[in-house]
Formats: C-alpha cells, sequence, structure tokens
C-alpha cells in the first residue's frame, strides 16, 4: 500500500492538471468551445477574431484587417484577464490571415499590444477564416 503523503501528491498532481473553463462576464456562452481552458498554470486562449463580444448578438468590428486585429486582441485580453492574468503573460501566439498582403497591416496593431518582449510567433495564410474573417489570433499564457 502507498504511503499517505504520495497519495496526496498524487490526489494534488490530479487537481493542477484539471481542465477549467475560462468564462469572460458579458460574453455570450458559446456551446462548441470555451473561450479558453486552464490546465496547471497554463492558459489556452481559443482563436480570437475581430469580433465585438460585448454587444448584443456579437458583431464583426469594421474596418478591414486592422480593426480586425485590434478587436481579436482586446479579445485575448479580455479571456487572459478574465483567467486572472494580463497580456504580459503571453508566451506564443499563432496568426491566422485571410489574406497574407496584410501581414504588416496587422503587426502595426499587434505591436500596441505586445511592445515590449512580445510573445513568440507564427504567422499563416490560410484559405478561409470562420465567419469571413480578416485575422483569427490564438494565444498560450500563464497564470
Amino acid at each position: 500500500m502507498a504511503p499517505l503523503f504520495v497519495l496526496a501528491a498524487i490526489a494534488l498532481l490530479g487537481e493542477a492538471g484539471a481542465k477549467r473553463p475560462v468564462i469572460v462576464p458579458g460574453w455570450p456562452s458559446i456551446p462548441i468551445f470555451s473561450a479558453a481552458t486552464i490546465v496547471g498554470e497554463t492558459v489556452y486562449v481559443s482563436g480570437m477574431v475581430g469580433f465585438d463580444f460585448g454587444k448584443s448578438p456579437p458583431a464583426k468590428c469594421e474596418g478591414g484587417i486592422q480593426a480586425e486585429t485590434e478587436c481579436a486582441l482586446r479579445n485575448v485580453r479580455a479571456v487572459m484577464e478574465a483567467a486572472g492574468s494580463s497580456l504580459e503573460n503571453v508566451a506564443d501566439c499563432t496568426v491566422f490571415l485571410a489574406d497574407i498582403a496584410q501581414f504588416s497591416a496587422m503587426n502595426e496593431v499587434y505591436l500596441k499590444f505586445f511592445p515590449k518582449d512580445p510573445p513568440s510567433r507564427a504567422a499563416f495564410a490560410v484559405a478561409s477564416l470562420a465567419v469571413g474573417a480578416a485575422v483569427e489570433i490564438k494565444c498560450l499564457g500563464s497564470l
């Protein structure tokens, strides 16, 4: 039989590894995915598009790639804050662009959200994005 302290350690590790969703106050519930999930100290932020989830119903941010990037990154910030963290703790992002020619315009906005020590990042052009979005940004951070 395992010593009691070993069983207690296993129980604690199981709890630390439990997945829990991040709920953003004021955002609608989306039944097909969570805005983010937390496992241990890691925050897995779902791909965020340029939608204003504070509106009812949520509406696409109009104005092209820069407006959509701004909204997508505001959404990432809202999710990180709802998780109890901040953009400063984002370690990695993946950017999906509907048009790679918009890469520089997206970067102008991206740098405003990560002006110092930006996270590692990859950016890809894709054939299309959900809801006709110009950009989708998925991030990984810590608490």
